[in-house]
């Protein structure tokens, strides 16, 4: 009988030592994975905002720079000089994103000069303009100055209503006298990132990032490192000088989102591949010691059936010989009668023993098979004539069909009654009462075989299969009532498997049992003996 208790108990055992804590800890490793993969993402902005803000202070830089020209060439200069042109030129020349400069008084009233690229007279007269709606701006530049400190401003093209590819910087610094006066710059947008930006960009990316400026009022990219769709640059920060312009930054091949996605999706995957080898593990191990508990249970049940078998043939031939020699028999009659249970018990008690003995031999793998030309009629035959008293005392009438076509084959002789009459000596068993049992011989689609049949109890589908294996016996309903070591259709399969052969199984429930012996043809039918 199986005790499911106890497999249950290992089920649980197992999954309390081994299966909870693995799911606890992977649990815990993937919330930690989650933590770790938000620090990986937020080390990567903070990497990205370090390379924006270079650029940024690098534009702050380039155009401060340009302020301190301006004013080094402005107090330089001659005095007396009215050429604008004269003097900025070299600073013209060297600079080609400036589209024009100026200077004013320190109210942005009027201006001293104006130097320009474009050809356009009315230029001064819409800067003037400009300057003198900026009088809030124009004094907090000065103030700037007046502490020592130059600041830059912008002003949009929203605000000076001049070409969008252009922006006003505004400064202001001191001449020699310590006049505060006003200075711009116009500085050309796209020229400025393409010839002053663009080789800074590119020092910034280097091989792990793509960098890009884009016009944010258009979405209009002026330069890339790499060619990527602006709305793949998500991680953006405005330029500080150029209000309109924003530099946007990504991993090269990847976002940050997707790159900390990828890996925590791979880690996850390792954990969880993992948890899978280990449950798989479990499950595997559990197996083995059910099947082990299962294995052992049946021996068990083999040690306990055998013993019975044992003891009851050894009892009845103790207790009739033990009558014998006490000269209790009455009658030739009954001395006949308990001789024939002697003799009976004693050819039980030598199957039991052979079937042991063989086993044995076939699990050390030393039981020896020589196959020769054997005729299956002759062999039913030879075992019909020993084994038909025992199964007539049994109750039984077996009827035998012998074909006369069946083929020969390559057998040996002794292996192939022992597994038949294993299978008769299970009809016996469980033959039920009806004593029904049939013998035969045939052939078809090129192989020959032996056909035991009875009308007993039948087997389940479920157990066809299970049978055949060593130690198991059926253990529903009234199949588990009859004794036997569990061996004899192990022993049937061995042989059938030695002879390249197989045992076919067709039985249900209630209405019998017809096991088949089936053999590779190997010739034609030539025996002597047939019918």
């Amino acid at each position: 009988m199986k005790k499911p208790g106890s497999t249950r108990a290992v089920a649980l055992i197992l999954a309390v030592l081994v299966l909870l804590p693995a799911l606890f800890y992977s649990g815990y490793e993937i919330n930690a994975l989650s933590s770790s993969e938000r620090m990986v993402a937020d080390v990567y902005r903070r990497q990205l905002d370090v390379a924006l803000y270079s650029i940024n202070q690098y534009a702050w830089d380039v155009v401060n720079n340009w302020a301190s020209a301006m004013t080094i060439l402005w107090n330089e200069a001659d005095p007396a000089s009215k050429d604008p042109a004269g003097i900025l030129a070299h600073f013209f020349e060297k600079h080609a994103a400036l589209d024009g400069v100026f200077l004013a008084d320190s109210t942005g009233a009027g201006l001293r000069w104006f130097a320009s690229r474009g050809a356009g007279g009315g230029e001064a007269g819409v800067l003037t303009s400009l300057l003198k709606q900026e009088p809030e701006r124009v004094e907090r530049l000065v103030r700037f100055s007046r502490q020592d400190y130059r600041k830059l401003e912008s002003l949009t093209p929203g605000d000076s209503g001049a070409e969008k590819k252009d922006v006003l910087l505004l400064f202001v610094f001191q001449d020699r006298r310590g006049t505060p006066l006003l200075a711009g710059m116009r500085i050309d947008e796209t020229r400025f990132v393409n010839e002053v930006l663009s080789a800074r960009l590119r020092e910034a990316a280097a091989e792990e990032f793509t960098l890009a400026v884009i016009r944010q009022s258009t979405g209009e990219p002026l330069f890339a490192t790499d060619a990527v769709p602006p709305a793949e640059l998500k991680q953006r920060r405005q330029l500080w000088l150029f209000p309109d312009l924003a530099v946007g930054i990504r991993l090269r091949g990847a976002t940050i989102e997707e790159v900390a996605r990828s890996r925590f999706m791979r880690n996850v995957e390792l954990i969880l591949g993992l948890d899978l080898v280990l449950i798989a593990g479990v499950f595997f191990v559990y197996r083995s010691i059910r099947r082990e508990m299962a294995f052992v249970r049946m021996k068990s049940d083999f040690v306990s059936n055998v013993s019975h078998e044992l003891r009851t043939p050894l009892a009845l031939i103790r207790m009739y010989a033990e009558t014998l020699e006490m000269g209790r028999a009455r009658g030739e009659e009954k001395r006949r009668e308990y001789y024939s249970t002697i003799l009976k018990e004693a050819e039980r008690l030598t199957r039991l023993v052979n079937n042991l003995l063989n086993f044995s031999r076939m699990e050390a793998g030393r039981k020896p098979y020589t196959l020769v030309d054997a005729d299956l009629n002759d062999i039913v035959a030879a075992v019909m004539e020993t084994f038909g008293p025992h199964l007539r005392n049994e109750g039984f009438s077996p009827s035998v069909v012998l074909s006369p076509s069946a083929p020969r084959v390559r057998a040996d002789a002794e292996a192939v009654q022992e597994a038949l009459i294993n299978l008769l000596d299970n009809a016996v068993k469980y033959g039920g009462t009806e004593k029904f049992l049939k013998v035969a011989t045939g052939s078809a689609n090129g192989v020959a075989f032996i056909s035991v049949e009875d009308h007993g109890i039948g087997i389940a589908h479920e157990y066809h299969g299970k049978v055949f294996e060593t130690f198991y016996r059926v253990s529903d309903g009234l199949i588990h009532t009859a004794k036997g070591s569990g061996l004899g259709l192990s022993i049937a399969k061995h042989i059938m498997d030695a002879h390249a052969g197989r045992i076919d199984l067709s039985s249900a429930p209630g209405k019998g049992s017809t096991f088949r012996l089936v053999f590779p043809a190997w010739g034609p039918h030539h025996s002597a003996t047939e019918g």
